[in-house]
Parts: C-alpha cells; structure tokens; sequence
C-alpha cells in the first residue's frame, strides 16, 4: 500500500498535536509514513526529544512550534494544522492512535469517493495496555476523517467536529482506529490534572455553583453509569479500575470548581500571620 499509485489522484495527510511525544512519536510516525503524503505535527512546546523525531522523519512530516496562548485549547492546535496542511484529504490523529492495516485501506478506498466530504470512524479505546469493551469507551464515533477544506475543530478539552457538508455527505467506515491512550496509570492521573481545570472551567462559565452534595453525587452518578450502564464490568479488572478513576477524576474537576468559587489567597493567610505577629509588636 503507497500513497502513490492508484491514490496518487486524491492526497491524504495527517495531522496532530503533541507535546512531549518521544515514547509515542516513533511508532506513529512509522506506521503511516509508508502510506501517507504528508504528516503536519503542532507541537504545544515540547521539552523532550520531540522536534528531534519529527524533523528526523524527513520532509513528509511538518513540525509546527506553537505553545498554547492564553484562550487557545487543542481545537486552535489542530486548526493550525489543518491551516498548514495542502493534502485534499485530512486524517485527524493523537499521537497514542494507530491505523490498522484494515482501516488504511479502506480510507485510501473511502477518500476517492467524490460523494462524501467526511467520514465518521469508531475507536478501540485501551486503558492500562489492554482493550476497553465497556464503560462508556465504545460510545466514541466522530467525523476525524474530512476533506481539508470542509472541516475544523471546535471546542475545549475533547474537541467539537464541524463538518460544513451536508450529512447525506457523511460516511461510516467499519473499522475502529486503535487508541492507545496511556502508558500506565501514573500517566492518566497526570492527564487528569490538565482535564480536571478544563471541566471546572466548563462548570464555572454555565454558572454552576458547586455543594457539597456534589462532591458525592456526581462522581457515584458516573460511575454507576460508566460500569453498569455502560457496561465497564465486562472489562473485569481494569473496568473496575477505571471506574474508581472515574469517581476520583469526577470529584477532582468539581473539588477545583469549588476552590475557584471560593478562594482564600495566600496573601490572605500571610496577612493574618503579619497581624498576630503585629499584635505581639513585632514588624515583619
């Protein structure tokens, strides 16, 4: 399979966003390199052995240096890309994802369609190494397959897709991408620090206003959902894994809401300290 040959007539590229990608990036550049016309990679200011990889991959792949501005999310990022981009078809990618020879080719099959601008995909989420049948992981269908020109991201933390076609435009592909997700469990906690301020952001500008009753109901109301509902106790152990991250990454992103909404600055407590000193006639 090329991205010549029989394809040559419609282009196809990839794009993503990384930061601090260098365990990830060798296999995801090498999976698609073979098949692809182009990979434009925006980078949100690596530190690692990040640009090293991409501008070692040769000319196929565009490193972008962009950190995030103050109001920007990954939805600006992966716009940045699509802006960089010239293929007239556009993989949208994490760098943990990963194409099965089976989807390749039906995208490179699926692209020289003149009927369709976009194409909806499913993902085959991991969790701790090992695939995820239930707990809400098998819900994900979204259009990250697109013509170049009819198509960005919206959104904060987990992107919004805006297709400008017509949904008799649209398309299914059968077969999933592969989500690798995180590497270990110490690294999903990571992420969740990042996550947790977006949801509380996302929960102050509605206007919510946390109680306590929240701290208890929401995270148990997720979990319910996520392991019986959704079906996360077919995943034996690491179902129930996720579920308790669930719970625990639930109360997290409500527990920063509440600490927005009633914040005690540092200042504050420095002050009080100055003054009892004061009273006692000492100056600091």
């Amino acid at each position: 399979m090329n991205a010549t040959g029989n394809h040559a007539a419609v282009s196809l590229g990839v794009v993503a966003i990384s930061h601090n990608e260098e365990n990830d990036l060798p296999a995801f550049l090498a999976h698609l390199l073979p098949w692809v016309s182009e990979i434009v990679i925006v980078d949100d200011g690596s530190t690692d052995r990040t640009a090293t990889i991409c501008r070692d991959a040769g000319s196929i792949v565009k490193f972008i240096a962009s950190p995030r501005r103050t109001g920007e999310y990954y939805s600006h990022q992966r716009n940045k890309g699509i802006a960089a981009a010239t293929s007239d078809w556009l993989l949208h990618m994490d760098i943990d994802e990963r194409v099965t020879p089976e989807l390749a080719t039906e995208i490179l099959s699926s692209i020289i369609n003149p009927l369709c601008d976009g194409y909806f995909f499913r993902r085959l989420n991991y969790f701790l190494n090992r695939p995820m049948c239930g707990g809400g992981w098998q819900t994900w269908n979204q259009i990250h397959l697109a013509r170049r020109t009819k198509f960005r991201f919206g959104g904060k933390m987990h992107e919004t897709t805006l297709l400008n076609a017509a949904p008799e435009r649209t398309g299914q592909l059968t077969h999933p991408m592969w989500h690798l997700n995180d590497s270990d469990y110490v690294e999903r906690v990571r992420k969740n620090m990042t996550y947790m301020q977006v949801e509380a952001e996302n929960l102050l500008e509605q206007g919510y206003r946390v109680r306590w009753y929240n701290f208890v109901l929401r995270p148990l109301n997720r979990v319910l959902k996520s392991y019986f509902l959704q079906g996360g106790w077919r995943d034996g152990m690491t179902g129930f894994l996720y579920a308790v991250y669930i719970f625990g990454a639930t109360f997290n992103a409500y527990a920063t809401a509440w600490d927005r909404q009633n914040t005690s600055s540092r200042q504050e407590v420095e002050n009080t300290l100055r003054n009892l000193w004061l009273q006692r006639g000492v100056v600091l």
